[in-house]
């Protein structure tokens, strides 16, 4: 797939305004770069006992539930807002109307910490957030390839996992919030999945040619769709908790599959384009998580979760920063060039990912280290991620266009 921006320079900058509702992905990346540093700094002060929240959830539960439905529905929103208007060449969303969506966003944030709120209450705000986004982008989707549809659905299945995450907390339905939280997560990684085949390959072929390297990079089409159903086939058996054997059985085909898919991708010939390279790291998460999940469903691995953290902290959150830093740059009119403080942004995230990941694995005692200095290095990597890409967000395009 070609760059999904084309920069054009040679325009006087315009004066300086304030530019954040120009465009879905300005106050939505910020959103969730923002979201993506607070939750984690959350969870350890939750973790080690610093604070203690009046919820009216687990405050575990409250956790994954921001990290999916908070900081993972931020990111999708920004770019499909953004990404849609380009492939189907219609306006975008932006004016008042993005501004009303992402006050839909932020009061669903709020809703939890406001103690007069019944569980009705908040239930009804945080879910009206993802239904309007799938609203807003059903008539650009509508007038564009039947391909993109596929983001479309998923932004549907996000919705209705949280819907069902609320439906406990008021007691209408019991036992689904794990089916709604995991059915949440695993709708991202899809995306991961999806969109990594639609893209990295071509912004790797890009990004060698600009540097006189000529390569082809692709992708056999039956591996593509292979990888993609088993993911499908894996995320479902495990949310609708099927046997061990069999989920354990899929996610192992899932990980042969998808790495198989990057045979051709030319991965090691990016190690020194930070901004490529990190693309290719989140689909290698994807395939690590695989792996895991396998192990754990099969009792090689006994410790949980570890499967479910490769695919949250090492793919959406690899893939989240990685496609946040691209676009941004691309859609402000600037060099697609990671800045130095994004390249360690990359290597923190990618740090992070691996501390929570593998410390406990190889050492079960150091579980609470794993999650403290993981969570840590992940958080700080969004930090650094608001503080270069806030000014870029806010302010008009650089090329003033």
């Amino acid at each position: 797939m070609a760059e999904l921006v084309q920069l054009r320079v040679g325009r006087a900058a315009p004066p300086q305004r304030f530019a954040l509702w120009d465009l879905g992905m300005r106050p939505f990346f910020l959103a969730a770069g923002l979201q993506a540093t607070f939750s984690i700094a959350w969870w350890i002060a939750v973790y080690t006992g610093v604070i203690t929240p009046q919820l009216q959830r687990a405050a575990l539960w409250h956790h994954a539930h921001e990290m999916c439905f908070g900081f993972g529905a931020a990111a999708v929103a920004g770019f499909l807002l953004t990404a849609t208007s380009n492939w189907t060449g219609t306006r975008p969303v932006q004016g008042a109307r993005l501004s009303v969506l992402a006050a839909l966003w932020l009061a669903g944030r709020i809703a939890f910490y406001l103690p007069g709120l019944s569980s009705w209450q908040v239930a009804l705000i945080d879910s009206s957030f993802l239904p309007a986004i799938a609203w807003s982008l059903w008539p650009a989707l509508r007038q564009g390839k039947v391909k993109n549809f596929t983001f479309e659905a998923w932004i549907v299945v996000l919705a209705a996992s949280n819907i069902a995450y609320h439906l406990e907390a008021v007691g209408v339905l019991t036992g689904v919030t794990a089916p709604a939280l995991s059915a949440g997560a695993y709708s991202l990684v899809m995306l991961v999945v999806i969109l990594s085949g639609r893209v990295v390959p071509g912004f790797t072929q890009n990004a060698l040619r600009l540097r006189g390297r000529s390569c082809e990079t692709s992708t056999h089409p039956q591996i593509d769709l292979a990888a993609k159903a088993a993911c499908l086939a894996t995320f479902t058996s495990d949310v609708f908790h099927l046997p061990h054997a069999v989920t354990g059985t899929l996610a192992g085909v899932a990980t042969g599959l998808l790495l198989l898919r990057m045979r051709h991708w030319r991965s090691w010939r990016v190690l020194d384009e930070p901004i490529v390279w990190i693309l290719h790291v989140a689909h290698l998460w994807v395939a690590v998580g695989m792996a895991l999940l396998c192990a754990e469903r099969f009792s090689i691995v006994l410790l949980p979760g570890l499967g479910l953290h490769a695919f949250t902290a090492g793919a959406i959150g690899s893939m989240v920063l990685a496609i946040m830093t691209r676009a941004a740059l691309g859609h402000t009119g600037r060099p697609l060039r990671a800045a130095k403080p994004i390249v360690l942004a990359y290597v923190l995230v990618t740090l992070g990912a691996i501390t929570r990941v593998f410390v406990p694995l190889a050492f079960p005692l150091a579980y609470r280290f794993a999650i403290v200095v993981g969570g840590s290095a992940w958080a700080l990597a969004y930090l650094l991620f608001c503080w270069v890409y806030t000014p870029i967000l806010l302010r008009p395009r650089a090329d003033g266009l």
